[in-house]
């Protein structure tokens, strides 16, 4: 049989197009996530100054009531 031809060239020209790709993705990730570790900070750093709010404001949840089943007899 006759043996497949190796283009190395193009492998090597993929690795590298591959590697590049990758590196980009990456680069884009550690961005994304310094800008939302920085809005995370502001936030709790704005969350911390505000006084909390008065607990006789806050109303206590509704409780519903139980649903009654439905029992049919023959």
């Amino acid at each position: 049989m006759k043996t497949r031809r190796i283009d190395r060239e193009k492998i090597e020209r993929a690795d590298r197009e591959a590697k590049l790709l990758l590196e980009a993705e990456r680069h884009a990730r550690e961005a994304k996530t310094a800008r939302l570790r920085e809005q995370r900070q502001l936030l709790e750093a704005s969350i911390a100054q505000t006084p909390p709010a008065p607990v006789a404001a806050m109303q206590p949840p509704r409780q519903r009531k139980p649903t009654r089943k439905v029992i049919e007899v023959d």
